[in-house]
């Protein structure tokens, strides 16, 4: 991993980003290049090819994963992207579909070596960032929103990244996080499983909308912008007032408030 001082980076959107909520491909480009980043975005990626995967379609996840590979097998530096699950597709399961007799193989351990989450790429970055030290004695008259934190089920289980979006969130000083219950409770989405299993999916759903509810919270954040369409989905649903945003919007309203002082 590059130390992103200059460094080429190579925005993977995921096709939620691309299509639902283009707002999270800017700002996690826009934080990128806070932290003195050359972004770049590919105009012929693609869908990484998880659900296919999930749904045991093998055969056309791997006609995505050579798609993603030959794509990105001549572009320089670093992928990443904002969501762990895409990660996780491309870190792990790619090893699966591209077996060692693939023409592809070598190139798909590159792939898999130099593709990272956004917020695993930016931790020791925003660790040393001036703009981002929360000063708490500035803090005791503003009236900050409450922010949770809900944990995505493959960044944390399947790319084991607990702790690094927890620690930014704590170190923006334009939110004030506080505790959700069950945070690392799977909010129900799993891709093709809300659709396969929709009245499973709605309750796990439902309890995660029950807790964020019950925190008080202004405004739940994940590092997935499919789990927060999920969440986002209940919370319009009880038109309760209660903001989605992912990590990256927060950290970029926080660098843009800080230049901004």
């Amino acid at each position: 991993m590059s130390s992103c001082s200059s460094s080429n980076v190579s925005l993977f959107a995921t096709c939620v980003v691309n299509h639902i909520y283009p707002e999270v491909g800017l700002s996690t480009a826009k934080v990128l290049e806070h932290f003195s980043c050359q972004v770049s975005v590919e105009q012929n990626q693609t869908c990484c090819g998880q659900p296919f995967f999930n749904s045991g379609f093998r055969s056309e996840a791997r006609k995505l994963a050579e798609k993603v590979i030959e794509t990105y097998k001549d572009v320089p530096g670093d992928i990443v992207v904002p969501s762990g699950s895409c990660v996780s597709m491309i870190r792990n399961h790619y090893r699966e579909l591209i077996d060692s007799n693939h023409p592809l193989k070598a190139e798909a351990e590159k792939l898999a070596d130099r593709t990272f989450e956004f917020t695993e790429y930016i931790y020791e970055l925003v660790q040393n960032d001036e703009l981002l030290s929360k000063d708490d004695n500035n803090l005791s008259d503003r009236n900050l929103p409450d922010v949770v934190y809900h944990e995505s089920c493959h960044l944390h289980r399947e790319l084991g990244l607990g702790e690094a979006p927890k620690t930014i969130l704590d170190k923006l000083s334009n939110i004030n996080v506080i505790d959700l219950e069950q945070a690392e409770v799977c909010c129900g989405f799993g891709g093709t499983f809300a659709v396969k299993y929709s009245e499973i999916s709605a309750a796990m759903m439902n309890e995660k909308v029950d807790l964020i509810e019950k925190s008080g919270a202004d405004i739940v954040t994940s590092c997935d912008s499919s789990c927060l369409m999920n969440i986002d989905g209940g919370i319009r649903n009880r038109g309760i007032s209660v903001k989605s945003k992912h990590i990256s919007e927060l950290l970029y309203e926080a660098i843009s408030e800080s230049c901004n002082q």
